[in-house]
């Protein structure tokens, strides 16, 4: 009995499979997925078993696997060749995709569950874009379609964006289905999440809830998988080999089959559901949307202000007195943590509002993790005027107020990346959805120098189809992704050869070398077609004589 081992050394020189014969008494645990410990250059390395010959006779020479490792299979030939595309795609070797469905602690090993049959699938069940309509609560929708699941024998994935801005969604899941779920976000320890990964693939728990990683949950019976508030850029890894979950999402139901949903009030600029004008119907998507009067319906009136020589323009104190004397709540967001000659940080704010709103109890919410600070939550949660930065208002379960101040919205659409205008317009349309669906109507301030910019009339109108076609047009002549493809190379060695070589890529840009990275030197290439370069691209990275590290579609472009 032979088997093929790809070892767990991310380099490309040992990016193939290696032959080893499997003695008599471990050829019951050697299946596809097995982890194994294999000889190699007079020491013992990991390894995963990615093909297997029962008959073949070992030839001369080859040496037999050493051990095997974990309580069985962490994948399958289904999850083999999704990793193989991924591989592909991000140009990195097989074993740093391989290695991500490996728990990190293998524990005592059980009986070694039935090997499940593969079928070759090539596509998902179906495919849901669904856009939530402001402050709406997916949890019940969420719930429906995993009990489905489950009733027929088939588990789910929930990948939330950080835990940070999930949480709540998962604690509910977790609250709804008990047992059944396996719970392996980074707040738990490294012991507890690798138990709950041993037990989803051994068919213990049928229900995976984490970030971005649970797409990589070792091989089981999957019938669906859910991408929470899907517009999120921390769904892209910063670390090698720099996935995006999104992708994976998608590669993980292709080949399994499974029904996959990304769910997000604000969608991203993803060409596989949009079109220049209106939602693709030809790409295999099926589009659930709120109704469009019914949304507008329930927009808040928005307001455009300009910057006022004090902390607070004058129009955003009048309606905060105005809800103040009605008994209703207003929330402040700001785009600093600190004050800047761009106006106020949350402190200074906190000093200047009770001058103007006597009597008023005013809470910040103005860091990470304040969930995690019972009374500072409580606090912001029951004060009448809440004072939020947009990363601390992710830990804030949503408060019920009738008025939302955006100040600095300038800032929001500015920042340097390519994506600004893009994270700028769910940061603000999620604060909208606080106010949204009020009777009567709740109110929206937006303190900006000019309201010219597509995304604030937007925001204006409630109408999120117009930002998407304005955006995607605005990409579209300054040549951006998705019309074209970004890549970015790290290298200690940036050599005259390997720019000669980058640059015989097929319609393909190279910018730089400039000195930045991890590595010393960056790279950017600037392509029409990134599948017409993968294959080149990993010939040139697996063939240079430096380090190349490859990231495809930065997060920070």
């Amino acid at each position: 009995m032979l088997a093929g081992v790809i070892v767990d050394l991310p380099v490309w020189g040992l990016n193939k499979e290696l032959t080893y014969s499997v003695p008599p008494d471990l050829a019951e645990r050697i299946r596809i997925g097995s982890i194994v410990r294999v000889p190699l250059r007079h020491r013992r390395v990991r390894g995963w078993v990615v093909s297997v010959e029962p008959d073949a006779a070992a030839p001369e020479g080859v040496v037999p696997i050493a051990a095997v490792s974990g309580r069985g299979p962490v994948f399958d030939a289904q999850l083999l060749a999704m990793s193989r595309v991924l591989a592909r795609r991000y140009v990195h070797p097989l074993s740093a995709f391989l290695s991500l469905f490996t728990p990190v602690r293998f524990g005592r090993r059980g009986t070694l569950w039935p090997e499940r049959a593969a079928v070759a699938v090539g596509r998902a069940r179906e495919k849901v874009l669904w856009r939530l309509k402001p402050g709406e609560d997916p949890v019940a929708g969420y719930a429906e379609l995993i009990s489905a699941e489950l009733a027929a024998g088939r588990g789910a994935i929930v990948a939330v964006p950080e835990v940070r801005e999930g949480s709540r969604v998962l604690g509910a899941l977790a609250d709804l289905f008990g047992g059944d779920a396996a719970i392996i976000h980074s707040g738990v320890g490294p012991a507890e999440r690798s138990k709950a990964l041993w037990e989803v693939a051994s068919g213990l728990r049928r229900l995976v809830l984490g970030g971005r990683a649970a797409l990589f949950a070792p091989a089981f019976d999957l019938g669906a998988i859910i991408m929470h508030q899907e517009h999120d850029p921390s769904f892209k890894e910063q670390q090698s080999p720099y996935y995006d979950a999104r992708v994976v999402a998608e590669e993980r139901a292709a080949v399994t089959g499974a029904r996959l949903r990304f769910a997000s009030a604000t969608p991203s600029m993803n060409p596989a559901y949009w079109s220049p004008r209106e939602w693709s119907i030809t790409t295999g998507w099926t589009v659930e949307e709120p109704d469009r009067l019914t949304e507008r319906a329930a927009w808040p009136a928005v307001e455009v202000v300009p910057p006022p020589r004090r902390a607070l323009p004058q129009r955003a104190i009048a309606c905060i007195l105005d809800a103040r004397g009605r008994g209703e709540r207003s929330i402040i967001l700001l785009p600093r943590t600190q004050a800047t000659a761009s106006g106020p940080g949350p402190e200074e704010l906190a000093a200047f509002v009770p001058k103007v709103v006597p009597g008023a109890r005013v809470a910040r919410a103005d860091r990470p993790g304040l969930g995690n600070d019972p009374g500072a939550l409580q606090a912001a949660l029951t004060a009448d005027i809440v004072i939020a930065t947009e990363a601390a208002l992710a830990d804030v379960p949503r408060p019920e107020v009738s008025v939302a101040i955006a100040l600095g919205v300038d800032g929001y659409f500015a920042k340097p990346r390519g994506r600004a205008a893009e994270d700028a317009i769910a940061s603000l349309w999620a604060l909208a959805g606080l106010v949204s669906g009020r009777r009567p109507k709740g109110r929206m301030i937006l303190e900006v120098h000019s309201g010219e910019h597509h995304g604030i009339e937007a925001l204006v109108r409630g109408d999120y189809r117009f930002f998407v076609r304005k955006e995607l047009e605005a990409r579209r002549l300054a040549e951006a992704p998705p019309y074209r493809s970004l890549i970015r190379l790290q290298t200690p060695d940036p050599s005259p050869q390997l720019l000669d070589r980058l640059r015989q890529l097929p319609a393909t840009r190279v910018l730089g070398p400039v000195t930045g990275g991890s590595l010393g030197f960056e790279i950017l290439l600037k392509a029409d077609s990134l599948e017409t370069i993968l294959d080149p691209l990993g010939t040139i990275v697996s063939t240079a004589p430096q380090r190349i590290l490859v990231e495809v579609d930065p997060k920070d472009w």
